[in-house]
């Protein structure tokens, strides 16, 4: 099967779907199954990039879409093993959030799901990152980056015209949760998040309810530190917060938007800077 992924990658449109015409369950099911295999070719160069060209070029079906929309909110995919450190599990979660924001994708240019399972799944995902504990970016098995795949499902998310608003604290608490995991991101993780956030900000998300988040996230670390002192898990976060509010205030700066945030953004950077 693998030597069948290969050849299919090689092939034009015409051929992928006279292909999958034929053997399409196969092929999609193997895919499926080895998701998160911890052979990093396998898994990122020839599963992932050929599920980026079958649906790009509309080869996957509406059920199989459907099927896979429901196998990868499960405990099986996104959930399976959530909360491991540093196991191979991870991989199944990350590309789990990566085919998700495919689908997702897909949903948006082309709804294939029905309204009942499009919110369930996107609930779901919108708990992914509060759950997820391994941070790690780039391993001996190759990328696990769970962080940043999680950052851009929510982005799809929060991007998806059916999306419902009571989601999206549920997201920016994930998000907040991420800068407590224990480890200092490295991996352009902040860039990920941050582009949630610009998003939001560009479907015309209250300015004002971004500001209490941000005012929220600082307010804990004033009681982190209270409580905890100048603790070493408690300088992770604070280094993980205030590169990603650094990203945040350029990337509102570059687009010249949400002046009120972008002003809050700037006086807790140059305050706890100075701390």
């Amino acid at each position: 099967m693998r030597q069948q992924l290969m050849d299919l990658l090689a092939m034009d449109d015409e051929q992928i779907q006279l292909h999958m015409q034929l053997s399409g369950e196969a092929v999609f099911t193997y895919m499926l199954e080895n998701i998160g295999t911890p052979d990093s070719e396998l898994r990122d160069e020839i599963i992932y990039r050929l599920l980026v060209k079958l649906l790009s070029g509309n080869h996957v079906t509406t059920a199989q879409m459907k099927h896979a929309t429901e196998e990868l909110i499960s405990d099986r995919y996104l959930f399976a093993s959530i909360g491991e450190r540093d196991t191979n599990s991870v991989f199944i979660r990350s590309f789990s959030a990566l085919w998700l924001t495919g689908l997702f994708w897909v949903d948006t240019e082309k709804p294939y799901l029905e309204p009942e399972l499009r919110d369930f799944a996107m609930e779901r995902c919108a708990n992914y990152l509060y759950k997820e504990n391994d941070t790690r970016g780039f391993t001996e098995n190759g990328w696990a980056h769970a962080i940043a795949h999680g950052a851009d499902l929510y982005m799809m998310i929060a991007s998806h015209p059916s999306v419902e608003k009571r989601l999206i604290p549920l997201m920016l608490g994930s998000i907040s949760s991420c800068f407590y995991k224990g480890g200092v991101y490295k991996d352009d993780e902040d860039e990920r998040l941050v582009a949630i956030i610009s998003k939001l900000v560009a479907e015309g998300y209250p300015e004002d309810v971004l500001l209490e988040w941000v005012e929220q996230i600082f307010d804990r670390m004033d009681r982190e530190v209270h409580h905890h002192g100048q603790s070493h898990s408690f300088l992770h976060a604070r280094t993980n917060i205030l590169q990603f509010m650094k990203t945040l205030y350029f990337a509102l700066t570059k687009s010249q938007s949400a002046p009120k945030l972008r002003s809050g953004v700037s006086y807790f950077i140059q305050k706890w800077q100075r701390t």
